[in-house]
């Protein structure tokens, strides 16, 4: 059998279509939400929605898997979790998982305020019902919430009031979370601890139902799912400590490797094989900041911004004034130089990504990833004051351009530069806005909120009311529209990806995987 070499720069173009082709990274092939294929996508869906080429076999999420995104090539999609399952003990723990299930959420308010929420909810008349009941909660959020906390604790403050004297006590719950995640020896031990507080039997009852005679174990897995049928093409698993929704990263491919985080680790497999090539230990533990691959090392924000080699898994830098577990950095290439952009509290920083010293800093932060272009980084901002804040490259430093000032719940969801105006899909909104001026286009409101979008063929893909409907919006000023939209239940948090016209969704038990092409007339 002969074998032939390729010219130099017939593969270069080859491996720069094949990675245009996949999706290797959370974002996509450039971590800027966008495809960098050339497809075309079918504007007409059936009634059913898209074709579903397959959907994979069981795979854990939330409280047992996270929120990870799915990657992929052309021929496999990949996805990391921390694997959780129960096995049985004598032992007994009031973890979040317990606290969230008994409806237990502490009321983060000024001492003065709980009290005055507290009586009002005992002294509430059965009488009061449906919309009556519904016009004088509203009228008590009007008149003792601020507009942050309204944002924050509307729907809690409603919940508590609609229970009426049925819901848990604010000084019951305050004392679960003392002892959140404290070990009991066994149930004689959680007992004797329930009859020490002061509980009525109702409510120790409702807590010894709640907390389950077992424990979470875990593994660091990450799957290769066959791209055509969904099969599974290896599996490989870490021994792991348990860490539950929080340890929500998307893995990263690239080199032929696969970089994944676990529960306290960042890993190395060989992309075909799933075999394991190296392993490190991270300082700490739920990281969902998704690795960043540049040149020959690995960054991520872990506690600290930290790049690690590829090769061996060896610590590079690490950068302390960037803390965090939750936003992803991303790479700004502008005024012939390389910078790193992570948000980190209520700022956005730029990093020399050669040895991670900090370059700039300026108004921004949370846990969404910043989009770039040749000129421009946006950010969806923490810091209420910055909101949608545009940065650019002006004369060898970087300069704010303007701010849209918001206010919202979330501040997740990431934005998409494209064709000179800024998307933002998520906070509650569908926002065009032109990148040179900061004029607002157009806003509507939409049940869009912590999902990132991602865009292929001119429009926008992006999850709604929690992921349960798919959208396609037009990408252009002047048709700001909905194309269509289909029931697809994702799992809320993720985002898709793309593998040239193909899908790919995570949802709570598993991923799905969808045709969006076209459909060629005989």
């Amino acid at each position: 059998m002969k074998i032939f070499a390729l010219h130099p720069i017939l593969f270069l173009l080859l491996a720069n279509f094949i990675f245009a082709s996949s999706w290797p990274q959370w974002r996509g092939p450039n971590r800027n939400g966008k495809s960098e294929t050339k497809i075309s996508l079918q504007n007409d869906w059936p009634e059913h929605g898209p074709t579903m080429l397959w959907q994979s076999d069981e795979i854990p999420s939330q409280d047992y898997g996270g929120f990870g995104s799915v990657i992929a090539d052309e021929e496999r999609a990949y996805i990391s979790l921390v694997w959780h399952r129960d096995v049985p003990t004598e032992t007994r723990t009031i973890t979040d998982l317990v606290l969230r299930k008994m409806g237990a959420r502490k009321l983060n308010l000024p001492k003065e305020l709980v009290q005055k929420a507290e009586a009002d909810r005992m002294s509430l008349s059965p009488r009061l019902r449906g919309a009556k009941l519904d016009e004088w909660i509203q009228n008590w959020i009007d008149q003792n919430l601020d507009h942050k906390q309204k944002l924050v604790l509307s729907d809690l403050i409603a919940s508590r009031f609609k229970k009426g004297k049925l819901a848990m006590p604010v000084d019951v719950i305050n004392k679960l979370f003392e002892v959140k995640n404290r070990v009991f020896e066994n149930q004689q031990s959680l007992t004797d601890w329930l009859n020490g507080q002061g509980f009525s039997e109702e409510i120790k009852e409702k807590v010894r139902q709640a907390v389950p005679p077992t424990k979470q174990v875990a593994e660091d897995v990450v799957l290769a799912l066959d791209l055509i049928t969904g099969a599974t093409a290896w599996r490989t698993a870490l021994e792991s400590v348990p860490t539950g929704r929080k340890s929500s990263s998307t893995p990263c491919l690239a080199n032929g490797k696969i970089f994944a985080v676990g529960s306290e680790r960042i890993y190395c497999l060989d992309a075909s094989t799933g075999k394991q090539v190296w392993d490190q230990s991270l300082p700490t533990r739920e990281i969902a900041s998704s690795i960043l691959a540049h040149k020959k090392s690995l960054i991520l924000l872990a506690g600290n911004l930290r790049a690690y080699d590829q090769e061996n898994g060896k610590l590079l830098w690490e950068n302390n004034k960037v803390s965090g577990k939750a936003a992803s950095p991303v790479l700004w290439e502008t005024g012939g130089k390389k910078l790193l952009i992570c948000n980190t509290g209520k700022l956005v920083v730029a990093v020399d990504p050669k040895d991670g010293t900090t370059v700039w800093e300026g108004p921004g932060g949370g846990s969404s990833t910043p989009a770039t272009s040749q000129t421009h980084l946006l950010v969806h901002a923490k810091d209420e004051d910055a909101g949608l804040i545009a940065y650019h490259w002006v004369e060898d430093k970087i300069e704010e351009a303007w701010r849209i000032p918001k206010l919202t719940r979330r501040t997740d969801s990431s934005p998409i530069i494209h064709d000179g105006h800024a998307y933002l899909i998520g906070a509650g909104m569908r926002m065009c806005v032109e990148m040179k001026s900061g004029n607002v286009i157009r806003k509507i409101m939409a049940k869009h909120d912590i999902s990132s979008p991602i865009l292929a063929d001119g429009k926008i893909l992006a999850y709604e009311i929690n992921g349960s409907q798919l959208k396609m919006i037009e990408a252009n000023p002047d048709n700001f529209e909905e194309i269509q939209k289909t029931k697809i239940n994702a799992l809320k948090c993720t985002s898709p990806a793309m593998s040239g016209t193909k899908l790919l969704i995570r949802k709570e038990k598993g991923v799905g995987c969808y045709e969006l092409g076209e459909t060629k007339s005989p």
